[in-house]
């Protein structure tokens, strides 16, 4: 099988993953999130490592997921590299998403992500809070007929971050009126393989 019909299938099952919508629901409307006005993309880009997240089903093809942002400084685009180790091929995979900060101005850390060659795959997501330099969360929420879902994520610059920096997170996003309990841990033992 050839790499690109592997990724092909990879983004299918993803998407038909996501159908399944096995994130964390609640109901009435998504709650009001803060606009973070001096948003500093600059100091966002580079490498994220995934600590803990909230469940969300198509991310169950893999596990050690990371997320590199960079930006094109000719064009001004933003892109994410996103590594994983696939439990399926029981090897590292790379998928690259584009993103796109629609409201660049008045909402600059909310972010759509969309899937080359996947025309039907559009997510958006927004940066809750960072510290830029140890941790980030990330969030999104997607109304449904019941109420809505939930997804968040701790993410960390080191690959096995001090507990404090998962500390500070995890009070920051309830301070956001998050609630914590359904965070899993995510298994980090693969990030040294790519």
């Amino acid at each position: 099988m050839g790499a690109t019909t592997t990724k092909m299938m990879m983004m299918m099952m993803m998407m038909m993953m996501m159908g399944v919508k096995g994130q964390v629901y609640f109901r009435g409307d998504c709650p009001i999130t803060p606009i973070i006005k001096d948003f500093d993309w600059e100091r966002y880009l580079g490498r994220w490592f995934e600590q803990e997240r909230y469940f969300v089903g198509y991310q169950e093809v893999g596990r050690c997921w990371s997320y590199t942002y960079t930006k094109d400084y000719k064009t001004g685009n933003i892109s994410g590299r996103i590594d994983f180790w696939d439990i399926f091929l029981n090897r590292p995979t790379v998928l690259t998403a584009d993103l796109t900060v629609k409201r660049p101005y008045s909402a600059p850390n909310f972010l759509t992500y969309t899937l080359p060659g996947v025309p039907v795959f559009e997510a958006h997501y927004q940066v809750l809070a960072t510290d830029y330099d140890s941790w980030t969360l990330e969030y999104a929420c997607v109304p449904n007929p019941i109420g809505h879902s939930r997804r968040v994520w701790i993410l960390t610059r080191s690959p096995q971050p001090p507990y404090q920096v998962i500390g500070e997170a995890k009070t920051t996003l309830i301070s956001l009126g998050m609630d914590v309990k359904f965070l899993e841990k995510e298994d980090t033992s693969c990030y040294k393989h790519y």
